[in-house]
């Protein structure tokens, strides 16, 4: 199955989790070839900043299929250095059709220097859609308007949001944690994903965790296909 064909794609944030050797990766499955198993279950992965930044990703595409797709996510000490920026958009780049978006972390600085944010969101936009964590800090009203006026949307974590902070642009990314959510309280979850997904934009469900509950993947799987 393609992405054009998932209503929405979910998928877990990271895929080297030694707490999956027992339950998902078999044990005598090689560490180099976790990618290419992950990629056969999953669309899509949510790659934490810490796991790419410095690495070589070029390789990944390697190892997967046609319709895989990462998302990467940049955090805010990178988006402030103009060199690091610079090379992490590089890398991005080298992934190609692969990389499905940009998630730009925000932190008190970004948002004080709106000038800043918006030569990063530029650059950023020419290689993938961008979307904005905002990382538990409240938006100033200043950097909600900049979002609103250039049609991004911030990663939303399944609590109550104001307004429709998923329903813009291109890319819709959710990311929710907890082995002990509510199957009633996970479907409000996916039914959210699915309102802000259409032909224009793409809906993800990224599950997170110590490690991510492959339990709530598989729970969240079964949900999508009866709804």
């Amino acid at each position: 199955m393609s992405v054009e064909t998932h209503r929405v794609l979910m998928g877990a944030c990271g895929w080297k989790h030694q707490a999956w050797l027992d339950d998902f990766y078999t044990e005598d499955l090689p560490e180099e070839w976790q990618l290419g198993f992950y990629s056969n279950e999953f669309p899509v992965v949510y790659v934490p900043a810490a796991e790419w930044i410095d690495l070589d990703v070029e390789e990944w595409t390697e190892d997967i299929s046609d319709s895989f797709r990462f998302i990467l996510e940049v955090s805010s000490d990178v988006l402030n250095d103009e060199h690091r920026f610079a090379t992490a958009l590089k890398k991005a780049n080298s992934l190609g059709e692969f990389c499905l978006g940009l998630i730009l972390q925000v932190n008190q600085n970004l948002q004080d220097d709106i000038q800043l944010f918006q030569k990063r969101l530029d650059k950023a936009q020419e290689i993938a859609p961008v979307c904005i964590d905002k990382c538990g800090t409240e938006l100033t009203k200043e950097f909600k308007n900049t979002l609103i006026n250039q049609n991004i949307s911030e990663v939303w974590n399944g609590e109550p949001r104001e307004g429709e902070s998923l329903n813009r642009g291109s890319l819709a990314v959710s990311r929710i944690s907890g082995d002990n959510l509510a199957m009633a309280d996970l479907r409000k979850v996916i039914e959210g994903c699915l309102v802000v997904s259409n032909d224009e934009r793409t809906s993800v469900l990224c599950i997170d965790g110590k490690p991510p509950s492959l339990e709530l993947l598989r729970n969240a799987d079964i949900i999508l296909n009866l709804l």
